[in-house]
């Protein structure tokens, strides 16, 4: 074969090896997205993750397919079972009859229920069923127990054990840990009680379990706003926003500005706001209204879920992303911290210390496409860099500071003035 035909044979085969690379490459295109409009259960992107991996992963139960099958969670598989043993026999029907009417309940919604999951899982038809079921039924035993609606037994080891009780608190808000609302709302309506009809029951059963590590020092309330929850994580996200209502301001610009012991020094005053709205951050003529906001031992792991869940789900705004921004800036040490303490405007179960830890890691690897508080951070700044403010602050704490400061301050102003005369009438005596 001359070198000519040598070189044709070549290109036929390479040819025939471009088509048939464009060919399985063309059996992988889609027209569509991979991200369901519909997703609102995602896992925690690693960039989040990186800073602190055990604020997102459960303790000790799983809810979900995510971490279905984690070996060191397994012990909570038996508690599930046995709750699901005494929801079943507080109805009239047989244990089994009931169980299959649910199971066939859930059925009809595992594929909806399955696009709420933007990441891939390894769970089949028939298990994500059970999975639903199981989980489903565990978490409205546990509200209904907490909130003494089915009794307690007295070997109940989430009772009876206090750590136990945290790590639920801890596991039951995580992104990566929850199951479709609408699936616990229809294992809701399958079992509910007759004491359990009232509208919005469901969602302030879930709001009274978690009311020890919410955020507000006053009682969480659900306002629908006409837009459907998700999954817990989201309830407590709307909870947080909807007293707000959801207002986006006309300046949206990431501005950072000085922490609370810089604006002190300037004159900027802070007081406590109002409880019921946590977001509703004032800032006019110098004066700061914050409303006052509780920190305990999983406040982290919440502030951190919240903001993973604004990273991942598209039609969440970055309101509560922006709040910890502004709680990023405001408490840059325990000095700060101690300051806020002080005026009731962060009431704790932590040391300033931890706090001020807590509040600078919580900024790191988000991105903020609207700022919430654009225009109060603007003013802030403007106030800040005037004079004026920053010249009273110093009058005040240098020669005001207390009755006898006052007293010299006020002699020194008579002395002057004597002097003064008294130079003058000898200047026009002569």
């Amino acid at each position: 074969m001359g070198e000519r035909d040598k070189t044709a044979q070549v290109s036929i085969e390479m040819s025939a090896l471009n088509r048939m690379l464009a060919s399985s490459i063309g059996e992988k295109l889609r027209d569509n997205s991979p991200s369901l409009p519909v997703s609102s259960i995602f896992r925690v992107p690693q960039k989040l993750r990186r800073r602190n991996e055990n604020v997102y992963d459960p303790n000790i139960v799983s809810i979900g397919p995510y971490h279905h099958g984690t070996k060191r969670l397994a012990p909570m598989e038996e508690i599930k079972m046995w709750y699901l043993d005494s929801l079943l026999k507080r109805f009239p029907l047989p244990p089994d009859e009931c169980l299959v009417h649910i199971v066939e309940s859930i059925r009809q919604l595992q594929k909806r229920a399955r696009d709420c999951y933007a990441n891939p899982f390894k769970l089949n038809e028939e298990k994500f069923i059970e999975n639903l079921v199981v989980d489903g039924c565990f978490l409205l035993e546990l509200f209904r127990k907490d909130a003494y609606i089915a009794p307690r037994a007295a070997d109940d080891p989430i009772f009876n054990t206090s750590w136990m009780f945290e790590n639920l608190y801890h596991d039951l808000i995580l992104m990566e840990n929850q199951i479709p609302w609408f699936v616990l709302r229809r294992l809701s309506e399958l079992t509910a009680s007759t004491s359990e009809q009232e509208p919005d029951f469901l969602e302030k059963l879930v709001l009274k379990f978690f009311e020890t590590m919410m955020l507000m020092t006053v009682p969480a309330e659900y306002r629908s706003n006409g837009r459907e929850v998700k999954h817990i994580l989201d309830l407590l996200h709307s909870c947080l926003l909807s007293s707000s209502g959801g207002r986006i301001p006309q300046n949206t610009n990431l501005e950072l500005f000085p922490p609370v012991t810089d604006l002190l020094q300037a004159g900027v005053k802070f007081k406590k706001g109002t409880p019921d709205d946590i977001l509703n951050i004032k800032f006019s003529r110098g004066a700061f209204e914050i409303p006052p906001i509780k920190i305990r031992g999983n406040s982290e792991s919440l502030f951190r879920n919240l903001i993973a869940y604004e990273q991942c789900d598209r039609h969440c705004m970055d309101q509560f992303t922006s709040y910890a921004v502004f709680l990023d800036c405001l408490i840059n040490s325990s000095k700060d911290a101690d300051l806020l303490c002080d005026e009731d405007i962060v009431v704790h179960a932590l040391s300033t210390e931890d706090i001020s830890l807590l509040f600078n890691r919580l900024y790191n690897d988000t991105l903020i496409s609207e700022f919430y508080y654009g225009g109060i951070v603007h003013n802030i700044n403007e106030y800040y860099r005037s004079r004026w403010p920053r010249w009273r602050a110093t009058l005040m704490r240098d020669y005001f500071r207390n009755p006898w400061s006052i007293s010299s301050f006020i002699a020194a102003i008579f002395i002057l003035i004597f002097t003064f005369t008294q130079t003058l009438f000898t200047i026009l005596s002569y």
